[in-house]
């Protein structure tokens, strides 16, 4: 079973997920292809991050397993690409670190988190994290131009779309400029923050918060099951990562697939909009290829950049 792309606590877990009996210490090095002592170990990290590992005379048994965990090693070969932190004030701000820290490091990083005690939303809003949500920024360094960021949101939008309706086969809408919505109300948030230089992207973070399975008790808010033990954070979060790179490829191109995409699954399109700003009526009429907002008076039409102003939703 030995992989090198695969770590210890990877590999002793998956055996014991496997096993119907205790394994032996001797059995597991055998089957991981390790030593006994890189077995203990790993056993040992495991127990103190809460996997309910026993040790008995016959071996070792997992008797209760923490089956929506987001440790790294849950990910497998991707495991390198992964920071979890159990509680922090925001995986932005961790974000942020990690890639002010390591700026020439891989394409892509995630954090992830169970508990966020400063979430952080659009504007100056807060982001409340329930039990059973997802929290998780994506670290990106693709390079793109400043003038593109917004296209990575839109990204961003369609692949957690795509994820929820294949996952529940529900409904879910994209929102302008940065919202998931159900036919109840917001789902899902997606914050974004970038470091730029002489026009292009040296890093571009993507915040996500998803309502999955409960949600804060906020007028407007939905979450995109109702409490069901089958359906884990982990399961959505690497099914949204295979829909994120597939749609961000679209990204930098230089064509309308991203935004006939988008425009398809706005829940807005058509419809009559108020703007925080001066209370006026507008037709809301979809997005350009930058990710702006093309709106519609009897009198004007505008251009709306994504932070310049907010709908009253």
């Amino acid at each position: 079973m030995g992989n090198k792309n695969l770590s210890t606590k990877y590999v002793v877990l998956k055996i014991l997920r496997e096993a119907k009996l205790p394994v032996s210490g001797e059995e597991a090095a055998k089957l991981a292809g390790i030593s006994r002592v890189s077995v203990w170990k790993a056993i040992q990290s495991l127990q103190l991050s809460g996997y309910g590992i026993s040790s008995t005379r016959a071996g070792y048994f997992l008797e209760k397993d923490l089956k929506d965990s987001l440790f790294p090693w849950e990910f497998g070969a991707e495991e390198e690409l992964f920071f979890h932190f159990p509680e922090t004030e925001s995986t932005m701000t961790e974000a942020k670190k990690i890639a002010q820290e390591n700026s020439f490091s891989k394409k892509m990083e995630i954090i992830t988190a169970d508990k966020q005690t400063k979430g952080q939303g659009h504007s100056s809003h807060k982001w409340t994290t329930t039990k059973g949500s997802l929290a998780c920024t994506l670290i990106t360094r693709s390079g793109i131009a400043v003038s593109y960021s917004h296209r990575a949101t839109m990204a961003a939008q369609i692949a957690i779309i795509k994820t929820l309706t294949e996952m529940t086969g529900k409904k879910f809408y994209a929102r302008w400029p940065n919202d998931i919505w159900s036919e109840n109300g917001k789902v899902g948030g997606i914050l974004d923050e970038l470091s730029a230089t002489g026009g292009k992207c040296n890093w571009l973070n993507i915040g996500i918060g998803i309502n999955l399975t409960s949600c804060p008790k906020i007028p407007n808010t939905d979450c995109a099951v109702k409490s069901d033990a089958k359906f884990s954070r982990k399961e959505f979060l690497s099914a949204f990562l295979k829909e994120f790179k597939s749609a961000e490829e679209e990204v930098q191109q230089e064509n309308s697939s991203l935004v006939c995409e988008w425009n398809n699954l706005c829940f807005d399109d058509e419809k009559k909009i108020r703007l925080e700003s001066d209370k006026n009526i507008y037709t809301f009429k979809g997005i350009n290829a930058f990710g702006f907002a093309l709106l519609e008076s009897k009198n004007q039409k505008r251009i709306l950049i994504p932070g310049q102003d907010s709908f009253i939703k």
